[in-house]
């Protein structure tokens, strides 16, 4: 039986430690961990370690934090996933997968399309949620490290952004160009572009080219924002990462 993980920020070797309410909760009442409980903690930017259950009670569970331990090895890609927000059980499913698939960063995306969804974004709308949706798929996958979820950003100033790395908008285009030739042999940073349901406007595409986007393609099919995001994901780390 492998041993349960909890992601505790700011987790040092040596130090006890109140867990935060959401990870104690899962502690006590899903995994049913009580004083001498082995497991392990890490902080979300890297470093995992040894601990043991200190105390459990209602109102609080401690740990007694160990030795560092080797965590597992991060995608050697680092990409920057930029999706508009969709319905919140959809944008979180895509984060929890995104995680999964070894993204390095993620910006919920406004466009001209998906105006309406975006301005709860734009107004922080669940910071808190996104986090621990985040961490549970940490814990699963053995990842130390979060992503960094940025400030909800538009379109344009994303494009405008300083990029050391290849950028690839996803569009409906015709003919289609496979993601895989949009991505040269041995780049590293990547920024993901997926559009709204309406897809990208014109302008849009057009600022986007200018701004040195690759356009790609998925197939024959239409995907949903969130479909298209985790597909390219998983292509990409098939084909330049560590998936497979």
């Amino acid at each position: 039986m492998s041993v349960p993980r909890l992601h505790v920020p700011g987790t040092a070797a040596g130090a006890r430690l109140e867990l935060p309410d959401f990870a104690a909760r899962h502690a006590r009442d899903a995994l049913r961990l009580g004083p001498g409980s082995a497991l392990r903690v890490f902080d979300g930017r890297g470093s995992e370690f040894e601990a043991t259950i200190a105390e459990v009670s209602r109102r609080r569970v401690t740990v007694d934090v160990g030795a560092a331990v080797a965590p597992r090895p991060e995608s050697p890609l680092r990409v920057q996933l930029c999706l508009p927000p969709l319905k919140a059980d959809r944008f979180e499913w895509a984060l929890e997968k995104a995680v999964e698939l070894g993204v390095h960063a993620i910006v919920p995306l406004a466009t001209e399309r998906g105006d309406a969804a975006a301005q709860r974004a734009l107004r922080g709308a669940r910071p808190d949620r996104w986090l621990r949706v985040m961490a549970a798929a940490a814990e699963q996958c053995g990842r130390a490290t979060l992503p960094d979820v940025l400030p909800a950003t538009r379109l344009a100033e994303v494009l405008s952004a300083p990029l050391d790395g290849v950028r690839v908008l996803l569009a409906e285009t015709d003919p289609a160009r496979p993601l895989r030739d949009c991505v040269p042999q041995g780049a590293t940073r990547i920024q993901l572009i997926v559009g709204p349901a309406g897809g990208f406007t014109t302008i849009e595409r057009e600022a986007a080219r200018a701004a040195g986007c690759a356009e790609a393609g998925l197939g024959p099919r239409i995907l949903r924002a969130e479909t298209a995001a985790i597909a390219a994901l998983a292509l990409l780390q098939a084909e330049r990462g560590d998936l497979g």
